[in-house]
């Protein structure tokens, strides 16, 4: 099943009460037709038998809304399509995602970090951050499952967290922040890449330029790093200028090294004398083509020599990417630990100034209480006083009536 939200206005979605509101529609037909039993249990049985019916949801769309806050991903199990672009998100946490998710999308948003995607997205495969506030860091916590990667218009400066992406067949990186062609070289690791787009960068506008003014640096450094590479900023690289140019330089080298070794072949046999060179001349003409076939064997053994250390380098190259990881990782969590720190001082010098503010309350509070107590004391005497003035006068009141009685009877 898919759901299209877009264009709602929303400007929060919690997918389990979304889930829950589709659970109660779903239930609302078997409680009319199973109304025979009121008890809790034909009520729970209801409910697990709806819910059991609601067909899986696919694909949710959410996008070109006002979205801040999406909470509750993690519910929907067979969710591989979530489409979130074109909101108002500040935050994205692998909590919030679903473990079946295939493509994400966040696109045009306002995303500084993207939190636990790869422990809590592990077939996650097609991801498009383009146009948020994304930096280097950003891309360090990435599952290497992603095969697509799209994450233009951010501030992005190093392609070193992408060492490790093995998977990875597109990779959209345009208008960003890359200046030095050396970070390419991080990419090397990366086998299966075929499209690699880099346009808008520093490095580009700072490349060299052939004599048709075109830049053939940044290419010619790809030749060396990712020789599979097909297609580059939008151009396939067999149809590229600066690639045929490459080729027939590339060419040329290779028949210039084949003459340099039969040149040395030739000068190392005239050392070892004339007599080795006429057995060589004999056995030349003896074997008829045979000095042309050995020349190609020792040819392929020399370049499969050459591109023994090709593969030594690739390798060495993945475990310093792999421990550059590690060590941006382990550099990035000593950051976090740092703030987490600093808050909790803060927290602490705050909780310490309320805690010095309710002691010079309290003591106000008790110097109030000592007031009232000396007030009471005073009304409690000025109340005894009136009393005992209150007996004198009845008493005086009393003994003058008597008087006034007794007076009357004489």
């Amino acid at each position: 099943m898919d759901l299209d939200f877009s264009n709602r206005g929303l400007f929060a979605f919690d997918a389990t009460k979304a889930r829950s509101a589709l659970v109660e529609v779903s239930a609302a037909a078997p409680r009319t037709t199973l109304s025979t039993t009121s008890t809790d249990g034909g009520d729970a049985a209801s409910a697990a038998l709806s819910l059991s019916a609601l067909p899986a949801i696919r694909l949710l769309n959410l996008s070109y809304n006002s979205l801040h806050l999406f909470t509750g991903g993690e519910t929907l199990k067979g969710l591989t399509v979530l489409d979130l672009s074109h909101n108002a998100l500040t935050q994205l946490y692998g909590q919030s995602m679903p473990p079946t998710l295939v493509r994400l999308s966040v696109a045009h948003n306002q995303l500084a970090h993207l939190c636990n995607l790869a422990q809590y997205t592990p077939r996650l495969q097609v991801l498009e951050v383009g146009h948020n506030q994304l930096s280097t860091s950003a891309l360090r916590d990435l599952p290497v499952s992603l095969t697509h990667l799209s994450a233009e218009n951010n501030t992005i400066e190093s392609l070193a967290p992408l060492g490790v992406l093995f998977h990875l067949t597109h990779l959209n990186l345009a208008q960003n922040q890359l200046e030095s062609r050396d970070t390419l070289c991080a990419l090397q690791p990366l086998v299966s890449l075929r499209h690699l787009d880099v346009r808008g960068n520093p490095m580009c506008e700072k490349g060299r330029r052939n004599s048709a003014g075109e830049d053939d640096g940044v290419t010619q450094l790809l030749h060396d790093v990712l020789p599979r590479l097909s297609r580059f900023n939008g151009t396939s690289l067999s149809q590229a200028p600066e690639n045929r140019m490459w080729k027939t330089a590339h060419r040329q080298q290779q028949q210039n090294a084949k003459l340099s070794a039969v040149n040395c072949r030739g000068i190392s046999h005239d050392v070892h004398g004339d007599n080795g060179v006429r057995r060589r001349g004999a056995r030349e003409d003896s074997s008829g083509g045979g000095s042309s076939s050995s020349l190609l064997s020792s040819s392929q053994r020399q370049q499969h020599k050459l591109q023994e250390p090709t593969l030594e380098v690739r390798l060495m190259q993945a475990k310093v990417n792999e421990l550059r990881r590690l060590l941006l990782t382990a550099q990035d969590e000593e950051g976090k630990a740092r703030q987490k720190r600093a808050l909790l001082m803060e927290n602490v010098k705050s909780t310490a100034k309320v805690i010095d503010q309710q002691e010079v309350e309290l003591e106000k509070l008790q110097s109030e209480v000592e007031n009232l107590r000396g007030v009471d004391e005073k009304l409690q005497l000025s109340v005894a006083a009136a009393e005992h003035s209150f007996e004198q006068v009845h008493a005086s009141l009393l003994a003058s009536k008597a008087k006034l009685s007794a007076s009357a009877v004489k």
